[in-house]
């Protein structure tokens, strides 16, 4: 999905065509108010506020005690990007916020929004990252509890949106019991696996500081009667065996081809022999192809991990260096951007 200067009338057409519009400071100012609006939105409260119906900016402003000139900027602003729309009494929520951005919403991706302040702080090292090659790698930095409960969050926003069709492609022996979800942290697709297949449970191995907030979060989405958290480092931790089925999503891409060949053999050896491996992950585009989002992707994962993102046929050599055996991979049309790639052990 591609972001950019979008004529809305043909004045602003007819500029864009004539090479008259400024696309760099388009680019460079505009995103990044369109990002700060939302984020301030979700932080102070407005899209709660207007959950009841129109609203002016005055009256938004006088409950949440903000500056009503200003808060009518702001709801400007949200109106123009679609996330609330004018009318006379003021303003509503549009169908993307009431969808997508109050509490219990079907698709609440508030988590993720608020997770973007510590996103903002880590683009800060972009040019670091370009002269030197070194990320931040934020999950060895990253020690307080409330933000390890804002990224747990985030990601849990995410998994959501993709648990339940991933759970239908992981293929699962009958009577398999044990699922090993490997830096897991709320413990979502395993859940979403072990409801399709009665009897598995899942059992997430994460850091000691991912622990508490990970077993809030399940218990929050009321898994925790199919999920239970163990603290342990995947690269060391005891992973024991006899499991039937093993999960690395949206884990690999923080490490480096050698750490997961590592780990893919650590894996290979703690299943059943007929356990199955499941690796989900953002998938990398081609270096000859056009260019994707999934570039924009791979470049957010390379500053924030110090790794990169990968593509399938790396993935699919790697379990089969580790033993798998009928490795194949799976692009759900619903998710695009996203691989599963399958290795089973027998």
């Amino acid at each position: 999905m591609k972001y950019g200067a979008i004529p809305v009338n043909p004045l602003e057409r007819l500029a864009l065509l004539t090479g008259m519009v400024p696309i760099p400071a388009v680019d460079a100012l505009y995103g990044l108010v369109k990002a700060r609006s939302l984020m301030a939105a979700v932080r102070l409260g407005l899209f709660e506020a207007l959950r009841g119906g129109p609203r002016s900016p005055e009256a938004v402003a006088g409950e949440l005690g903000l500056d009503a000139e200003c808060t009518g900027l702001l709801m400007r602003a949200l109106a123009y990007a679609d996330y609330l729309e004018q009318e006379p009494r003021g303003y509503r929520l549009s169908r993307i916020s009431r969808r997508s951005l109050l509490a219990g919403s079907p698709m609440d991706m508030r988590g993720f929004v608020e997770w973007n302040y510590h996103q903002w702080q880590l683009l800060d090292h972009l040019e670091a990252l370009v002269e030197t090659g070194q990320g931040a790698d934020f999950h060895l930095v990253m020690k307080d509890p409330a933000l390890w409960a804002a990224y747990q969050r985030a990601m849990l926003d995410i998994a959501r949106l993709q648990a339940r069709v991933v759970a239908k492609k992981v293929p699962v022996r009958p009577g398999a019991r044990r699922l090993l979800d490997l830096a897991g942290s709320h413990g979502l697709f395993g859940a979403a696996i072990c409801r399709r297949h009665p009897g598995l449970t899942s059992t997430v191995i994460d850091l000691p500081a991912a622990i508490e907030p990970a077993r809030a979060l399940a218990r929050e989405e009321k898994i925790d009667d199919l999920v239970e958290h163990r603290a342990g480092d995947l690269t060391s931790a005891d992973l024991g065996g006899g499991w039937d089925v093993a999960l690395l999503f949206n884990i690999l891409h923080h490490f480096k081809p050698q750490p997961i060949q590592e780990i893919l053999a650590r894996v290979f050896s703690a299943l059943s022999p007929a356990g199955t491996a499941a690796i989900w992950e953002i998938e990398v585009p081609e270096a000859d192809s056009k260019p994707t989002d999934g570039d924009g992707a791979a470049l957010f994962f390379r500053l924030t991990s110090t790794a990169a993102c990968y593509r399938a046929a790396e993935y699919q050599a790697w379990l089969q260096d580790a033993g798998f055996r009928r490795v194949r991979v799976v692009r759900p049309l619903t998710t695009p951007g996203n691989v599963l790639v399958i290795g089973q052990k027998a």
